[in-house]
């Protein structure tokens, strides 16, 4: 069940303002979970977005399809579902 990643510009720009070290870590739990449907993965409730949990860090998706995973946002757990 391999699947193709893309981050939005919203992600992206989350990863960057995180240190290296965790930004790295998030972005390998991500191709983990995008290559073999491994994952500590919540949906999201009243939403079609899912929540994959990386330590204190939420990387929401939208629903996956069969080929790509879309990665829209980096936030920490605190107030990760403030947001949503």
């Amino acid at each position: 069940m391999k699947r193709r990643t893309e981050w939005m510009d919203r992600a992206r720009k989350d990863l960057a303002r995180l240190d290296r070290r965790m930004s790295e870590r998030i972005i390998e739990a991500a191709v983990r979970f995008a290559e073999t449907g491994h994952g500590d993965v919540r949906r999201i409730k009243g939403t079609n977005e899912f929540a994959l949990r990386v330590g204190d860090w939420r990387v929401f998706f939208d629903t996956p399809t069969n080929d790509v995973i879309r990665f829209t946002a980096v936030r920490p757990r605190g107030r990760a579902y403030r947001d949503y």
